[in-house]
């Protein structure tokens, strides 16, 4: 370019992608702006509105200063529908850059099932005190923050919770009203037990369970519901969106939300998860691996795991600030909160991959 010939400042947008469609609230902007002789102005619109000095704070030019390089990093709300977000930007000879995208905020979609399950008072087992507790706070979580239909989440406490009612509601009831593009929620705080199964293809000699309402120890088989039968619903139901959340333990040991069969300690493999997370789509997070123990607080009035994962739903697991929780982003939150309320006791487990980005919470915008 020869001596003298003036151009404009040269604009570049990372994000967001023009043409995206988001259930998110807000999007962050990331761009540059720069310009050999110094920038002048720049301005954001969105949907033709300036955005004031307040929502600006970090992109503003002092007066009388001339940069040559701006970065922009900044949180856009949007409004229902289409968005138009433009940026321009005048450099010290007056020429200017503009540029536009557009991002479409949709409706939530109200494809969401969901089953939470807690029993407390289990008639031939040791009580627990806060699965029933657990259970309603997750309930409360989905349909009160995330604004899922109640006639989308099936609740089953105590005596609801019967081995009979747990097939129907799962294997019957979700898998009619569930299609490939739902997702699926299905939430459980109770019991989990192990019984001696040299069939099992875990490779420990053990089938793990859990326990419905009325489950009875020395008769497993019978009354209670094994992984490979829970494995076997997971297949029916179509949806290729599934996340199972087990606060329950498996091991036998004392203190937890587990019961021994027969004085057995278990030494399980963790290879069930796998099995329950095979197939396409499907994600497992438990709330303590295979040899540890789910515990209960009283100081929490809730179990550990469970209390943790809700609050994290609730926006501190919200680590990228979009006002959307993926499970990894919940993971991650209880895999550092459980192990330490415990002593490095007891270590949440996830298992199973989907594609894209599998979302479990809604923060609201006034929290963020």
């Amino acid at each position: 370019m020869s001596e003298g010939v003036k151009s404009p400042p040269v604009l570049l947008i990372a994000a967001p992608a023009h043409g995206l469609s988001t259930e998110a609230k807000s999007v962050q902007l990331s761009a540059v702006v720069q310009d050999d002789k110094g920038l002048q102005q720049l301005e954001i619109f969105v949907n033709n509105r300036k955005l004031s000095p307040e929502q600006a704070r970090g992109i503003r030019i002092a007066e009388g200063s001339y940069p040559r390089r701006l970065d922009i990093e900044q949180r856009i709300a949007l409004s229902k529908g289409a968005n138009t977000i433009k940026i321009h930007a005048t450099d010290s000879d007056g020429l200017f850059v503009e540029k536009a995208l557009t991002v479409h905020h949709i409706a939530r979609r109200r494809n969401l099932w969901a089953v939470v399950v807690g029993i407390d008072r289990y008639p031939n087992i040791r009580p627990l005190k806060y699965a029933v507790a657990d259970a309603k706070s997750f309930y409360e979580l989905l349909v009160t923050d995330n604004q899922v239909p109640a006639e989308n989440v099936f609740l089953l406490l105590n005596e609801q919770a019967t081995l009979q009612a747990l097939r129907s509601t799962l294997g019957t009831r979700v898998k009619n009203k569930a299609g490939a593009d739902d997702m699926v929620i299905i939430y459980f705080a109770g019991h989990g037990a192990t019984e001696r199964d040299m069939m099992s293809p875990d490779g420990d000699g053990l089938e793990k369970y859990l326990l419905p309402y009325g489950a009875d120890p020395n008769d497993l088989y019978a009354s209670a519901l094994p992984m490979r039968e829970v494995a076997h619903i997971f297949h029916r139901i179509r949806s290729e969106r599934l996340v199972f959340v087990a606060d329950a333990c498996y091991s036998g040991a004392s203190g937890g939300r587990t019961v021994s069969t027969g004085g057995l300690r278990a030494n399980l493999s963790d290879r069930f998860l796998e099995r329950l997370a095979g197939g396409k789509g499907k994600v497992i997070i438990t709330a303590s691996s295979a040899n540890e123990v789910s515990v209960e607080k009283d100081e929490l009035g809730h179990g550990v795991f469970t209390y943790y994962l809700v609050q994290g739903l609730r926006g501190p697991a919200d680590t990228d600030g979009d006002g959307l929780i993926s499970v990894d982003e919940a993971y991650r939150y209880v895999s550092q909160k459980v192990p330490a309320a415990t002593g490095q006791e007891q270590h949440p487990v996830k298992k199973g991959t989907v594609e894209g980005q599998l979302v479990i919470g809604v923060v609201p915008f006034l929290q963020r």
